[in-house]
């Protein structure tokens, strides 16, 4: 990210190359026209050293003086994090989802609701042009928001059971109540298909699982998992729901029928949020699930199509992780985060060969806070937590 202190009426151009030293209009640098700032450059190899000089034209004038040669080393995103430099809202944010077009909500306590758009560049708040509050919400849809999914509408769930959709995180519709048995504690909340019926699946304390094909309907009381443990959020990867829990419980719903299968996850500590690296290659870690006091528990299996052997570890320090995410340049990365401040990540694959068993790196540069929910999206993992804040890692 190159930025500078533009003058009136003049036009920027920026050259560069690999290496310690780079010249205006020099044969095999790179040349970005027009540039303004703050400017992304894009599509470098990572751990590589840049060169980068700029000079100015006046109304198609001779370029003027170079500036100096600035140099730069590039690094897979998650090592440094820049925290926002004022809380968002002032309750807890404990959920972040992404359209996957640039558009963020993030959910939390006391009805809280704030939608954003991805800007790479932008110093305050850190990573989206601005986090602002949606339309009036709905007459009677009021509580501690725990979370939020997109699926072409974001999907929003209460601690108490209220739902509301939006098309753009603006304008919210309320939705039927999982009402069922004086619902409370609600955490988790996924759609995908159970045999070939699109249906949505909420998760909460005490082993709680609806489920309901149509948000306008009662949702039903889902009691074959037969698991009393506090449920703490559902997700849906490679195509099966993965729903995570106290005392190490982990059930995997493969969607055809068979019901929840729980997993073997060798940790009695209670797990907190999972994720899933699609272009993990044959042999890599390709589902990793983190939670309290350091646990983390891998496997390079598919337990959405068949068993899966599950390897837990504890990482130095027990952090209590909260969520687990994959980004990186390269799709690569493990990023997690969690309580104190905790940020650590891990590859799936180095120097081309693939890893069995990820080394987990505390970030060099975390952020101070309380972090509940981390996404990835085009360059950048957004973080948000307790006290609303925000945190971004290029």
């Amino acid at each position: 990210m190159l930025t500078w202190d533009p003058l009136p009426d003049l036009t920027y151009w920026i050259f560069f190359r690999p290496g310690t030293s780079v010249a205006a209009a020099e044969t095999g640098a790179i040349v970005i026209k027009n540039a303004v700032t703050p400017r992304a450059v894009l599509g470098l190899t990572n751990g590589t050293e840049y060169a980068f000089v700029m000079n100015a034209t006046q109304k198609d004038s001779a370029a003027g003086p170079s500036s100096p040669v600035v140099t730069a080393m590039t690094r897979l995103a998650g090592d440094a994090w820049t925290p926002g430099p004022t809380p968002i809202a002032p309750q807890n944010l404990n959920a972040l989802a992404s359209s996957g077009f640039s558009r963020f909500v993030t959910v939390g306590d006391a009805t809280t609701i704030l939608y954003g758009d991805f800007n790479y560049g932008n110093p305050n708040p850190v990573g989206v042009t601005a986090w602002l509050p949606p339309n009036p919400l709905p007459v009677g849809f009021a509580g501690d928001l725990k979370a939020v999914i997109y699926n072409g509408l974001f999907v929003a769930l209460g601690a108490n059971g209220a739902v509301a959709t939006s098309s753009d995180g603006v304008t919210w519709t309320a939705q039927h109540l999982v009402s069922s048995a004086g619902v409370t504690g609600l955490n988790g909340l996924a759609f995908g298909f159970i045999q070939g019926n699109g249906t949505y699946i909420a998760v909460g304390n005490v082993g709680q699982i609806y489920t309901t094909s149509d948000l306008t309907q009662e949702w039903k009381l889902d009691t074959s998992a037969n698991n009393p443990n506090d449920l703490t959020s559902i997700a849906l990867l490679n195509g099966a729901f993965f729903v995570t829990g106290a005392d190490g419980t982990l059930l995997v719903n493969k969607g055809g029928g068979a019901g929840w299968e729980p997993q073997s996850t060798g940790t009695s500590s209670t797990l907190r949020g999972a994720t899933f690296m699609p272009n993990a290659p044959l042999g890599a870690v390709r589902f990793v699930v983190v939670g309290d006091a350091g646990a983390v528990v891998t496997t390079t299996d598919v337990p959405s199509v068949g068993l899966a052997t599950w390897t837990s570890i504890v990482l130095p320090g027990a952090q209590d992780l909260r969520s687990v995410t994959v980004g990186g340049a390269t799709g690569l990365r493990f990023m997690a985060v969690g309580l104190v401040g905790a940020a650590v990540f891990g590859d799936s694959v180095l120097s081309g060969i693939p890893v069995t068993n990820i080394q987990w790196t505390p970030a060099s540069k975390p952020a101070t806070g309380d972090w509940s929910s981390v996404l990835f999206f085009v360059g950048q993992y957004l973080a948000v937590g307790a006290a609303g804040a925000s945190a971004v890692s290029h």
